[in-house]
């Protein structure tokens, strides 16, 4: 059989595709992948009114409490593909090296300027690529079935931000 591709292509096409699909297939359709916690396509959702004080957001989210151990089932899988672009401490699956290590990230940031980069990195660096996960406007090429809907909800934002200050 006569390959298509030189080898060394075959390789990176492979790959490709396969951070393509991942990528895709949970921010193209919505991240369908939150469970019973997931944000509804049919249901309107009005986000969370919340403050910038600086470099942070003050107040949790909702008024929600974030859980530390479901933030981590959050960052380390599919549900919020950080280690798309993020190396994760005692993380054992293939990460991205796109963005900062997580490690000390809670010794470096507040739970407050943490949880304004998981909402809207881009309020910070404009050039930023890390999605805004509780933005809904301002936003390129997203299907219409899930326009007005954030990437995660209040609650998943606060589980993530409270995971992420434990790593000290």
């Amino acid at each position: 059989m006569q390959r298509i591709f030189p080898k060394h292509l075959t390789r990176y096409l492979r790959r490709f595709l396969q951070v393509f699909r991942i990528f895709t297939v949970p921010v193209v359709f919505g991240l369908g992948l939150f469970g019973s916690e997931c944000v509804g396509a049919q249901t309107p959702y009005s986000l969370a009114t919340y403050q910038m004080s600086g470099d942070s957001i003050l107040e949790p989210l909702g008024a929600k409490q974030g859980q530390a151990t479901r933030g981590a089932q959050i960052v380390k899988t599919r549900e919020g593909q950080c280690t798309l672009c993020h190396a994760i401490p005692e993380f054992k699956g293939q990460v991205g090296n796109l963005a900062p290590l997580l490690e000390g990230v809670g010794s470096r940031l507040s739970a407050a300027q943490i949880r304004l980069r998981v909402v809207n990195a881009t309020a910070l660096n404009p050039q930023s690529i890390m999605p805004s996960y509780y933005r809904v406007d301002g936003l390129k090429s997203v299907d219409p079935q899930w326009l007005g809907l954030p990437l995660m909800n209040e609650q998943q934002i606060e589980d993530v931000v409270a995971y992420l200050v434990t790593l000290k």
